[in-house]
């Protein structure tokens, strides 16, 4: 039997967020962290597509962003990668800082749940400090970049709905329990804990009857935990999908909710389908990452399209040299090109993908400086 569903029949009904759970980081049948002997989930062999995978562009703009603010510092930076992968962003970034790579970053931390993966990691960076969680890792000294990319929509979600009863609207929620065939499926029931209606309300939410909304528990007190280790000089840069709350759980736009699953880049609109071989996630609401750094001191972050936090830190200058000149270019430069589009222009991946900075201290002023748009001369 397959270990998810096994280990729901053994529970005989749980959460949505208790199956997510099981179904993205259970040790021998999870998404992420059962082992794998060829490519990982992220990338073009893999299942989906992150926006650092995407092309090599990203990569090397946030190496020339991390060089540009230790100039600025005076110092190099602690760079801390949550949710590290197989390491290729790491790896891309290093390559991307070339010889100034021990000057711009002093330290590396790759945090990553995954055994398999870490492993991968300490191969691809070698001066990496590879850990499962960040808090195994020593607390830093001086500055810190705090880089995290769709780390916080793979958080396990509840799945509450508005429903009518003796006449009355009610919240309820999403339960899983097998079915007795050897699949899964789904339960609408009372809610599991009162937090996610004080979740609602602290949100100023209120749901329509029949509307469908993720209720992520832990990510505000995750990222407090993930903020404080960087002590007062850091910037968070987290690239996810998602909305402040009141887009998020507006109705008109997303009425069904935002989970989506995801198979060899195909979208997989049962959740419950072929638990373990399917990635799933869930928008963010980053209202809780906001209150999460403003409760450790933080200034309010700004939140970007990735497009234009690519073109702000220098993107376009980095474009192969022929697509200004009017050269030919290159079959990979074609290709090269073509993915970059996907994040620079203001549609699709380039648009809906979002990146919060946030931060305090020194660091964060030096962000502030390289993040702050030219004036146009008249």
């Amino acid at each position: 039997m397959n270990p998810i569903v096994a280990a729901v029949a053994a529970r005989g009904r749980v959460t949505f967020a208790d199956f997510m759970a099981l179904a993205l980081y259970h040790p021998e049948g999870g998404f992420y962290t059962r082992e794998r002997s060829g490519a990982g989930p992220a990338g073009p062999r893999g299942d989906f597509l992150t926006a650092p995978t995407a092309t090599p562009l990203f990569a090397r703009t946030l190496a020339l962003l991390l060089e540009r603010l230790g100039g600025l510092l005076g110092q190099g930076v602690t760079f801390v990668e949550l949710g590290a992968g197989e390491g290729l962003l790491l790896e891309a970034v290093e390559a991307g800082l070339g010889e100034a790579r021990d000057a711009a970053v002093t330290r590396v931390v790759a945090v990553e749940v995954a055994q398999w993966a870490r492993g991968r990691v300490r191969e691809r960076c070698p001066r990496a400090e590879v850990v499962a969680r960040l808090e195994d890792a020593p607390t830093p000294r001086g500055p810190v970049v705090l880089f995290a990319s769709e780390l916080y929509d793979a958080l396990p979600v509840h799945r509450v709905t508005v429903v009518r009863r003796a006449g009355e609207l009610r919240l309820a929620e999403h339960h899983v329990e097998a079915d007795g065939r050897g699949g899964l499926r789904l339960v609408v029931d009372e809610l599991s804990t009162d937090a996610i209606a004080h979740y609602l309300a602290a949100h100023a939410v209120v749901l329509e009857e029949g509307q469908i909304a993720e209720v992520r528990l832990g990510a505000e007190s995750l990222h407090r935990d993930h903020v404080r280790w960087c002590g007062t000089e850091g910037v968070a840069l987290v690239l996810d999908y998602g909305y402040p709350a009141r887009q998020l759980y507006n109705a008109r736009g997303r009425r069904r909710g935002t989970l989506v699953g995801y198979r060899e880049h195909k979208s997989v609109e049962d959740p419950l389908e072929r638990p373990g071989e399917v990635d799933l996630t869930a928008h963010v609401n980053f209202d809780d990452l906001e209150r999460a750094a403003a409760a450790c001191g933080w200034e309010r972050g700004e939140l970007r399209a990735v497009g234009s936090f690519l073109a702000l830190h220098g993107a376009v200058d980095l474009l192969p040299a022929a697509a200004a000149s009017g050269a030919p270019l290159t079959a990979e430069e074609w290709a090269e090109l073509a993915t970059a589009k996907k994040l620079l222009v203001p549609a699709g991946m380039g648009a809906d993908l979002k990146v919060l900075a946030q931060g305090r201290g020194r660091a964060w002023h030096a962000y502030r400086k390289l993040a702050t748009p030219p004036l146009l001369e008249a």
